[in-house]
């Protein structure tokens, strides 16, 4: 059985610029890409998660800097 493998995405705020990363760990059972068997870790300082889920299925995650809501 394949140990998860831990990945991140990074992104900039469209509003202000900022950089950050989505923090991800994938289990056996899929791909990044597919998005299959995949579970969020976290988000890097300049930025936090609220309530809920975006339409996509991930977490809402909003700039601390300008307060955007990241897109999908």
């Amino acid at each position: 059985m394949k140990e998860p493998v831990k990945f991140a995405v990074a992104f900039k705020c469209p509003n202000c610029g900022q950089a950050g990363a989505r923090h991800w760990e994938e289990g056996a059972g899929g791909s990044h890409k597919q998005g299959s068997d995949r579970n969020y870790l976290n988000v890097s300082s300049g930025f936090h998660c609220e309530e809920g889920r975006a339409a996509n299925g991930e977490p809402v995650i909003v700039c601390d800097v300008c307060d955007e809501i990241q897109p999908d």
